[in-house]
Formats: structure tokens, C-alpha cells, sequence
């Protein structure tokens, strides 16, 4: 009796054993998490500064207005003291045909705006053309992109919209800058654009230009449109691409009524150029794929699209 009980003993074990390795071997198997070096960690880790974070301590906001009130302030005396009148002399004395002591003297006034409230630093320098003429490309997640670009000390032409124009004080130095606009809901206004952007290109003007066509709300890169490329291939100018942090995280898109202070303040990286024998080469969509990719490898991981 006791030897049945045993083998009935042993052969419920077994039946449980089999039950389990079936199990184990039909069950799904879960990706280990990769495993990161301590230099990709700490990485990952600096670039966190620069993402907005999901919720705001009590109290910023209201200090966020503040703020950019001051910046209003300072951009108003800074423009009406300095800078038009600077322009005004460098036009009347300068035989400037193509603008760029304005674009300097642009340059000057955004950095003299956004010193008192975050700090602007670049890595790459050494990839900034030195006399030639070529498309900037980056992604654009604030307002303060524009500032921040500025502080690169190259001369340049934004392409923006018509509607800045009407800003005060602003509008006229742009004017004065001979900056590209466009009417994005106009066809014609676009085809126009495009013509007027070839065309500083030949005539020696370096273009720079947010390839989305409008701000990201989250800081994850939009697609891109095909324009900088089409400009670039018709002037046969080289495309240097760049990767700005922080701007998003200092004034979140489309909230132009806010400054967040961060210590980090903002961060631009500049790529290596697309030589212009390799722009024309290059099909559309692959080039395009590779000024997006170059971008997004600079941004923070939980920021960049899975691959």
C-alpha cells in the first residue's frame, strides 16, 4: 500500500514538473533592459535639464510671468537705445548691400535680451562655416530659438512669418535685416519664399531655417518638410544641422506669456555640414532622414523616437 502511495507521490511530481517547464517554455519571453555604460548614463542624465518637466512647483508660474515682462522691458530698451539706432548709422554708413552688420547688430541685441535670464552655451563651434553660405536646420520646440540661435555671431536670415512685421520696433529691424516671411496658408506667399530664399543663398546669404514648419509641444522632433533641402540642391549651398535644448523647458510652446528659470539654461549643438556635392547627390527623403536623425541624436533619450 505504501509503495502505490510513493508512486503515486512520484508521478505527481512529475506531472507538476512537466505542467511547469511547458509553462516556462511557451511563456513569452521579456527583453532584458539593455544594459547602459556608466558614460551613456551619465549622459542621459545631464541631457534631463533640458526636458520640461511634467508638473511645476507652486509659485513658478506667476515668477514665469514676471519674467518675461522684464524681458519685454529689456528687449524695448535695449532695441529703441542701442540697437536702432546702431542700424541706423551702420546703413548710412556701411555699403552693407547684403545686410550683415544687421544681422551682427541682431545678434548683439539678443544676447544683451537674454543675458540677465539664462545663459546660452555651444559646442561644435569648429562645424560654423567661416565665409560661406548654407542652410541651418534645427529643431524648434520655443520662442526663445530664435534668440538663442543668435547667439552663434554668424550672420543670417531667418525665414518667419509675415506676421512678426507687425510687431513694433521688431518688425522694423527685420525689415531693416531683410528677413525672408511667409504666409503659410498662401501659395503663392510659399512659392514666393522659396524664390526670395534661392536667391539670398546665390547672393551670398547664409538661411536658417526650423524644417518642422512650427513648434513641438513635447520637445519630440515633427517631420520635417522638404524646403531647406529644395532651397539648398537650387543655391548648391552645404547644410550644417543643429540640435537646441533647453528652450522648450524655459518657455513651453505657443506660451509666450511665461520665462521658467533653469540653472541648465540652453544648450545648441552644432553637426557637421552636409557638403554641398553630397546635398545634390543625395535623394530628398534620404537626406532629409539624415538631417533628422543627425538632429534627434543630440536630443535627451526619452525625447527621441524609438527605433
Amino acid at each position: 500500500m505504501g509503495s502505490v502511495r510513493s508512486m503515486r507521490s512520484v508521478k505527481l511530481i512529475c506531472l507538476w514538473l512537466s505542467l511547469w517547464l511547458g509553462l516556462a517554455f511557451l511563456a513569452p519571453r521579456i527583453p532584458a533592459a539593455p544594459v547602459r555604460s556608466p558614460a551613456v548614463l551619465a549622459r542621459a542624465k545631464s541631457l534631463d535639464r533640458y526636458v520640461p518637466p511634467s508638473k511645476r512647483m507652486v509659485g513658478h508660474t506667476p515668477l514665469a510671468v514676471l519674467r518675461v515682462l522684464l524681458m519685454a522691458s529689456v528687449i524695448a530698451v535695449v532695441g529703441t537705445f542701442v540697437a536702432a539706432p546702431a542700424i541706423c548709422f551702420g546703413l548710412l554708413v556701411k555699403k552693407d548691400r547684403r545686410r550683415k552688420w544687421v544681422d551682427l547688430i541682431l545678434c548683439a541685441w539678443a544676447k544683451m535680451t537674454i543675458s540677465p535670464f539664462f545663459r546660452v552655451t555651444i559646442t561644435g563651434k569648429e562645424n560654423l562655416p567661416d565665409d560661406e553660405a548654407c542652410v541651418y536646420v534645427a529643431n524648434h520646440q520655443s520662442f526663445m530659438d530664435i534668440l538663442s540661435a543668435y547667439q552663434l555671431f554668424k550672420p543670417f536670415k531667418f525665414i518667419s512669418k509675415a506676421s512678426i512685421l507687425k510687431f513694433p520696433l521688431i518688425g522694423w529691424v527685420m525689415r531693416r535685416a531683410k528677413t525672408i516671411t511667409i504666409e503659410r496658408e498662401d501659395r503663392k506667399s510659399q512659392l514666393k519664399t522659396f524664390r526670395d530664399s534661392v536667391d539670398a543663398l546665390k547672393d551670398g546669404n547664409s538661411l536658417f531655417v526650423f524644417p518642422e514648419g512650427t513648434r513641438s509641444s513635447d520637445g519630440r522632433l515633427l517631420p520635417f518638410k522638404r524646403g531647406p533641402v529644395s532651397m539648398a540642391k537650387r543655391a548648391k549651398v552645404p547644410i550644417v544641422p543643429m540640435t537646441i535644448l533647453g528652450t522648450g523647458r524655459i518657455m513651453p510652446s505657443k506660451k509666450e506669456y511665461l520665462l521658467y528659470q533653469n540653472n541648465a539654461g540652453v544648450k545648441i549643438i552644432v553637426h557637421p555640414k552636409v557638403p554641398v556635392q553630397e546635398v545634390e547627390d543625395t535623394p530628398d527623403d534620404v537626406l532629409l532622414q539624415k538631417l533628422r536623425d543627425t538632429i534627434e541624436s543630440a536630443l535627451p533619450p526619452q525625447l527621441q523616437s524609438a527605433k
